[in-house]
């Protein structure tokens, strides 16, 4: 039973990734400027941001949570940063500050589920509304300019020619960390033995509302990250950017395997989720599909991945 297990792992892998190639090499012959140089620069520059925030949600989405207000702790986290180096605070402070912001707003995020026993999508729909208000009428709505040199070469400084940039950099050092540490601890164990079964894993000793905090509080650390990287690559701090940036994170962690239900799937896969949405959105943007055509169709593959998942789902139940 466990080889033919593996085995329909294996073959997702490999499904995702001939699905990924079949959509570099049709992009690649039918838009001859996706194929180029330049503008494999802007998609290596501009998937981490989504890629830091699809890591957090992964690791939750494991455990058997969700988080719809990712978009918005982005937003709130890389304006507070932002904010706090206008001002002339150490890098130091306004980076720890920016990141734990996300993770407060992860851990309230937490708290309310575990402590009231609340279902995620509802509390995490309403912080996605409050978070994003409450940023906006900090800022006034305004975008905070003037930002020093230091905060910029966060994500614009060039490592390789002007192929490779550091927010690239960055992202593949925690993307190496969450795959190791969902493999190789106690802490990674507790995940998906938490996604398969609360009960159970009580049962078994863990204690399932701490782990939770602290994976909502991870979750939101990460997307912390996101939007300093997010508001380092633009130069300014814009409450209004990263809007239903959730939804993509969501469906690049279906595509990789995850389940809504959690307990199954990983981060490898997930990452390889991502770049399948990330190459197809690069792919719109090289055919000149203006903003609403790209909306329609990313609301389709997002609907692609839920009924792959239904799928994947019964497919599960019936071997």
């Amino acid at each position: 039973m466990r080889k033919k297990i593996v085995w329909k792992e294996k073959m997702s892998e490999y499904w995702m990734i001939g699905l990924l190639l079949f959509l570099v090499a049709v992009f690649s012959y039918m838009l001859p400027v996706f194929a180029t140089r330049g503008n494999l620069a802007s998609f290596l520059r501009s998937m981490p941001i989504l890629g830091i925030a699809t890591l957090g949600v992964a690791m939750l989405m494991i455990s058997g949570g969700i988080d719809l207000s990712c978009g918005a702790i982005m937003a709130c986290a890389g304006t507070t940063a932002a904010y706090l180096a206008v001002r002339g605070m150490h890098p130091a402070v306004c980076l720890a500050l920016g990141i734990l912001c996300g993770g407060a707003w992860g851990l309230l995020n937490g708290f309310l589920i575990t402590r009231f026993e609340l279902k995620p999508f509802i509390v995490t729909v309403g912080s996605n509304y409050m978070i994003r208000g409450l940023t906006q009428m900090f800022t006034g709505g305004i975008l905070i300019s003037g930002l020093p040199g230091w905060f910029y070469h966060i994500s614009n400084t060039h490592l390789l020619g002007n192929i490779l940039y550091t927010n690239f950099l960055i992202f593949l050092i925690l993307a190496v960390a969450v795959v190791l540490i969902m493999k190789c601890t106690i802490f990674g164990r507790y995940c998906y033995a938490v996604g398969s079964s609360k009960k159970a894993s009580s049962l078994a000793g863990i204690q399932v509302k701490r782990h939770l905090l602290k994976v909502y509080f991870i979750e939101g650390a990460f997307a912390g990250i996101a939007g300093i990287i997010l508001m380092s690559y633009l130069n300014v701090g814009a409450s209004s950017e990263a809007m239903g940036l959730e939804a993509y994170a969501i469906a690049a962690v279906i595509i990789g395997g995850i389940r809504f239900e959690g307990g199954a799937g990983g981060i490898a896969r997930a990452v390889l989720g991502l770049l399948i949405i990330e190459v197809f959105k690069n792919g719109m943007n090289a055919a000149g599909l203006n903003t609403y055509g790209q909306q329609a169709v990313t609301g389709l593959m997002i609907l692609a991945a839920i009924v792959m998942d239904y799928f994947r789902k019964k497919r599960e139940e019936s071997a």
